[in-house]
């Protein structure tokens, strides 16, 4: 029976749940399907093509649900939502981020429109094209790395004894973890404060811009 891309990705998928992606391969994934390497080597060049047809199974849903903002809503609010949205859909698989870091994407299409539709609502908000695209990359890009680092974060309890060690290298950072973890900070308030601060910057740049063009015209 042929396989598609869609089927190879989605089986690999699931490996990438089972074992991560250290164990992910081409040939295990021809294995799972019953297939030869080369019958897989003829839909994607090598494993970065495999993992961003990986990145578009994965992402397609959330994709698929970004809408637009909608009546009387702020555009960064409608920001906050959807790049959360992107931040789950990246959760809900082993090593989501990792497979999407480095994600090309004219093949991993659902990261792209993750990016195109913000670049098109930054743009409709009165940010410049040029400025709107680079704002959008740079959402995406903090999504990703941000959440790459929830993944690979030691579990709490660990890294709460590990900032207690005398040979915690970073004393300052050591009390600030402390503090965290004291008070309960989850991984999602974390990410809320970070994203905050994008947002934040963002709306003082659409600000400045607005008071210096309502003299135009």
């Amino acid at each position: 029976m042929p396989i598609d891309k869609d089927t190879a990705a989605r089986a690999a998928l699931r490996l990438l749940d089972e074992d991560g992606l250290e164990k992910l391969t081409v040939r295990r994934v021809a294995s799972v399907l019953d297939v030869r390497a080369p019958a897989l080597y003829w839909h994607f060049a090598d494993k970065r093509a495999l993992l961003d047809q990986i990145v578009d199974v994965m992402l397609a849903p959330a994709a698929a649900g970004l809408g637009r903002p909608g009546p009387g809503e702020p555009w960064w609010r409608w920001l906050e939502e959807s790049l959360g949205a992107l931040r789950q859909a990246l959760l809900a698989h082993r090593d989501g981020a990792r497979v999407a870091a480095g994600a090309v994407v004219t093949r991993a299409v659902a990261l792209g429109t993750f990016v195109e539709r913000i670049t098109e609502v930054l743009h409709e908000a009165g940010f410049g094209l040029a400025d709107a695209s680079r704002a959008a990359g740079a959402l995406v890009h903090f999504v990703v790395g941000r959440t790459l680092e929830e993944q690979s974060r030691p579990e709490p309890a660990d890294e709460a004894r590990a900032v207690t060690s005398e040979s915690f290298p970073f004393p300052v950072l050591a009390r600030a973890l402390r503090e965290r973890h004291t008070a309960g900070a989850t991984p999602d308030e974390d990410f809320g404060y970070s994203l905050t601060i994008m947002l934040t910057g963002l709306r003082t740049l659409h600000s400045a811009k607005s008071r210096g063009g309502a003299g135009e015209g």
